[in-house]
């Protein structure tokens, strides 16, 4: 008898769990960080379909500012307020940067990245020569490769840029990357430091800093901005489905 009452109740139970997970959605929300240039970490969770002015209401009153005030920068592009979150290229636990909007900053944003604002850096450096073919009308997207340490294999990475004076990602780019050369290259590219109320400056004559480029893997969840893997410059996404002379495989 004592048998079929636990019985019973088990059953009970595991028809209860079944019934509430059933119910349950699934989130995809993401989980990042904002720093300001204040020094202050905040821990917030994203949904995909939210823009950048939603992200300034939820951080400005944690930083004692309004919504107005602020600039978001991620890898190395300020984000403009009608920009979703999925349009943004960010992972999990990954670092977005608040910081408080100056009267007058001395800099010249992309045009590349004004004119469509889903344009990711990783696509700029990637795509296909002018002397190639036309690409078909819905282009596969375009990738860079890295070593991962940690995943010990090549994966997918991710374009990332920072100071290169005080190496923080508070940073915009005077115009983006046009060849790998300009990623693998010291001092191609000038750009503009937030993290200080006194800019980050080259020299004495007041020369702006350059970028510092690094890439990040996409497969597992941020480490921070130390996070690195090792770029792959010549492997390249095989648009063109050229089969492979060894196994004939087109990936």
């Amino acid at each position: 008898m004592f048998d079929i009452v636990n019985f019973l109740k088990n059953l009970l139970y595991n028809m209860l769990a079944i019934f509430s997970f059933s119910r349950k959605k699934l989130s995809n929300k993401l989980s990042i960080y904002v720093k300001s240039n204040t020094g202050s970490t905040l821990s917030v969770d994203l949904e995909p379909h939210m823009d950048i002015k939603d992200v300034k209401e939820i951080v400005a009153p944690q930083l004692g500012l309004a919504p107005d005030e602020l600039k978001i920068i991620f890898a190395g592009k300020e984000l403009s307020d009608t920009i979703t979150i999925s349009e943004c290229d960010l992972g999990q636990q990954s670092i977005i940067h608040a910081v408080k909007a100056r009267s007058a900053i001395p800099s010249s944003p992309s045009k590349n990245f004004q004119a469509n604002g889903k344009r990711r850096l990783n696509s700029i450096i990637s795509e296909e020569s002018p002397e190639e073919p036309e690409p078909p009308a819905e282009r596969r997207k375009a990738n860079v490769f890295v070593y991962c340490s940690q995943c010990e294999k090549v994966c997918t990475g991710k374009l990332r840029v920072r100071c290169g004076i005080c190496r923080s990602g508070a940073f915009t780019v005077h115009r983006d990357p046009e060849s790998w050369d300009d990623v693998l290259k010291k001092k191609r590219i000038t750009g503009h430091c937030e993290n200080y109320e006194v800019p980050c400056v080259e020299n004495e004559a007041g020369d702006p800093p350059f970028t510092e480029f690094y890439f990040k893997c996409a497969e597992h969840s941020s480490g921070g901005e130390t996070d690195f893997a090792a770029p792959l410059n010549l492997i390249k996404t095989n648009h063109k489905d050229i089969p492979c002379i060894a196994c004939t495989d087109t990936r």
